[in-house]
């Protein structure tokens, strides 16, 4: 079978593209990232008839945590698609490390029943054999890179596994191509869905029991923050999301739109700009804080400048920094900080690199 790996820098309509079996679909990072176009992608990619899966970019924290995070997000899904856990160099504090992915994938097990393929480049295939006992292996190596479907030889070690799941035997095209060494059934069968409806009922219930008590807060949060905790389905839908977002709702659903992709961007600072002259975002620091990075494109439009007017503006990378803590911290997506810095894969950053934004 041939198949796909997404993440937000492809669209739902990437997902669910036609001539091929399956899509694997990026759902989290670390312990505060959510792809805010999974639920999209993962729609996309069913209602094309693909099987699917979704995977967790390790960040290096707590291993059981990262996996407490992953489940929590994606437990409406368990056992409808196989689960997988990336394990890269970039923003992987524990790059190296050849516990960290055991620790992960026994916590996933523990909480779901299932075992996730564990996801590494050929070359370091040592760094995750601990897991060879339990998880099927998917590994990345491109012996052309072409933007082809044509499968070339495959020339690497699998390592502590006889042999690979899945091979991502190619990522040129701005597009990761896979081919599945499982049929249909088998991929059911690592993703279990007919034996783990108990678990993933409990997991669902415990999380279930945490959200009733815990209320979404607006509170000290950017549009951008609110815009992706709505795309995450944090902040509720219908009558509950206008009473969550509170005046903050038309200017965040328009913000949550552009993320979506069913908006343009030009259309979703108008509306920022017009909850703006409204007095929605206050003034001053108060509204620079909550447009956050909108906030120079924003004021242009109220003063009747061009979208191309903000100047430009940098952060300067610091000792222990990732993209995604840099982006939380700015309000700003880490894909979106990549690209404006030319930042491909494994994204690696620098103390002292000067970051665009």
């Amino acid at each position: 079978m041939k198949g796909i790996d997404v993440s937000s820098y492809q669209t739902a309509a990437q997902a669910g593209m036609s001539g091929i079996d399956f899509t694997i679909i990026k759902a989290t990072q670390g312990r505060s990232y959510v792809n805010p176009l999974c639920n999209a992608q993962w729609d996309a990619a069913g209602k094309a008839g693909h099987l699917r899966g979704l995977y967790h970019y390790a960040s290096g924290g707590d291993p059981a945590k990262e996996a407490d995070y992953f489940i929590a997000q994606i437990k409406n899904y368990v056992g409808k698609g196989i689960l997988a856990l990336d394990w890269e160099a970039g923003q992987n504090a524990a790059w190296g490390s050849k516990s960290w992915a055991l620790t992960f994938v026994k916590r996933i097990h523990s909480k779901t029943g299932v075992w996730p393929v564990i996801y590494v480049q050929a070359s370091a295939i040592a760094q995750v054999a601990s897991c060879a006992p339990y998880c099927g292996l998917w590994i990345a190596g491109y012996p052309t890179n072409a933007a082809s479907w044509t499968v070339p030889s495959f020339i690497y070690s699998t390592g502590a596994w006889k042999s690979a799941t899945i091979w991502q035997f190619s990522s040129g095209g701005s597009l990761d191509r896979n081919v599945a060494y499982v049929s249909a059934a088998g991929w059911n069968a690592i993703a279990k869905a007919s034996k783990v409806k108990t678990a993933a009922a409990k997991v669902t219930t415990a999380v279930k029991i945490v959200a009733k008590k815990a209320t979404y807060s607006t509170k000290k949060k950017t549009v951008w923050r609110m815009a992706t905790d709505t795309v995450a389905g944090k902040t509720g839908n219908g009558k509950t999301r206008v009473k969550t977002l509170g005046k903050y709702y038309t200017g965040v659903q328009a913000a949550a739109n552009y993320l979506m992709k069913s908006t343009s961007k030009a259309t979703a600072m108008k509306a920022l700009a017009a909850e703006t002259k409204k007095g929605v975002f206050g003034t001053g620091s108060t509204r620079k804080a909550i447009l956050g990075t909108w906030y120079d494109e924003v004021q242009a439009i109220i003063n009747g400048a061009t979208m191309a007017a903000p100047a430009a503006r940098t952060y300067t990378v610091k000792s222990g920094d990732t993209l995604s803590g840099i982006g939380s911290k700015l309000g700003v997506a880490w894909a979106t900080l990549a690209t404006k810095n030319d930042i491909k894969s494994p994204y690696t950053i620098y103390p002292g690199q000067k970051l665009k934004y």
